[in-house]
């Protein structure tokens, strides 16, 4: 068996829904045991006061391995979980009730500048009557000196 075949064996296998949730049984269930063997280990030994040397540093260093790996008691991991999905309920919560006052306030502005244009455009029909007015009352004016 070559390298490649090897290597699709293994991408099969990985990518496999049954074997992907077996083996992430399987890991918890090792680090349970591991841990509660290693407990009675540590306990049975400090009972009888017989630690040998390095004895503390190897137990940091499994709990380290663990740590590494990405272990956590299914407890927490199923906390971690539901925190999870609580979050991204709230966050689209949140979302959605950013995007609705974005568009309050967009229409509200919307409005207020639709009504300003509205009065400067009145204001500016005032005007051009005022100065039309104007205009035609100056050249009535100097008609009537001319004659």
């Amino acid at each position: 068996m070559n390298t490649d075949d090897c290597n699709t064996k293994m991408n099969d296998m990985f990518t496999n829904t049954l074997f992907k949730m077996g083996f992430f049984d399987f890991f918890v269930k090792m680090q349970q045991e591991g841990i509660d063997a290693t407990r009675k280990y540590w306990i049975k030994y400090a009972q009888e006061n017989s630690f040998f040397p390095g004895t503390m540093d190897m137990y940091e260093r499994m709990a380290d391995f663990y740590i590494i790996l990405g272990f956590v008691p299914k407890i927490k991991h199923d906390q971690v979980l539901s925190e999870n999905k609580s979050l991204n309920e709230e966050n689209k919560f949140l979302r959605d009730t950013i995007q609705e006052l974005q568009l309050n306030l967009f229409a509200e502005g919307g409005e207020a500048a639709q009504r300003i244009w509205h009065k400067s455009i009145d204001k500016q029909l005032e005007l051009n009557k005022e100065i039309s007015k104007n205009f035609f009352e100056l050249f009535r004016m100097l008609k009537v000196s001319s004659e």
